[in-house]
This record gives C-alpha cells, sequence and structure tokens, in this order.
C-alpha cells in the first residue's frame, strides 16, 4: 500500500488547505499563527510522512480562517473504513 494518510486524515488536509486558499493565507502564515513550525501546513498540504493536523490544531485553524472545526469534516461521514486503512498502514510501517 505505501501509503501514509487514510482517507479521513486526507480529506481534513484538503478541506483546510481550501479554507486557507478562501482565506488568501499562505501555508507558512498559518503554521506559525498556531504556533507550529513554518514548514508544517506545507508538508501536511503535501502529505509528507508524519505532518498531519490533530483537533488542536483544527480548533486554532477555525479560528484563524472563521469557521468552524466541522467545515474541515466531510458531511456526513465518508463512507470508507478508515480505522481498516489506519490498521493497513501502520502494519505497513511495521514491515519496513
Amino acid at each position: 500500500m505505501n501509503k501514509e494518510h487514510t482517507m479521513i486524515e486526507e480529506a481534513v488536509i484538503k478541506m483546510v488547505r481550501q479554507k486557507r486558499l478562501e482565506a488568501n493565507i499562505n501555508p507558512s502564515k498559518l503554521a506559525v499563527e498556531v504556533g507550529l513550525p513554518r514548514d508544517f501546513v506545507r508538508k501536511a498540504e503535501n502529505f509528507t510522512k508524519g505532518y498531519k493536523y490533530n483537533i488542536n490544531h483544527l480548533n486554532e485553524f477555525a479560528k484563524i480562517l472563521q469557521c468552524k472545526i466541522a467545515d474541515f469534516f466531510p458531511e456526513p461521514y465518508l463512507k470508507e473504513d478508515c480505522i481498516e486503512e489506519y490498521h493497513i498502514i501502520v502494519e505497513d510501517r511495521k514491515k519496513k
């Protein structure tokens, strides 16, 4: 599989990017505003291994981007089994 992010993680990262672009804020500025390393948002948006958002990041992003945390999540949910996908990713990491 050789994948690092589940579909739900990818969906959230894409939605943060969309909201960031709508607000005309560059990745570095968003990262610095929430106290993250300058390149964190850019790396997350490029789906770099180890770079994903947690609920604390999303809360701060919502404040800056003036939206609800829920705006970062698909409505009403993803149909795919993200837990199974997560376990596959973890197992793939163990094999490396």
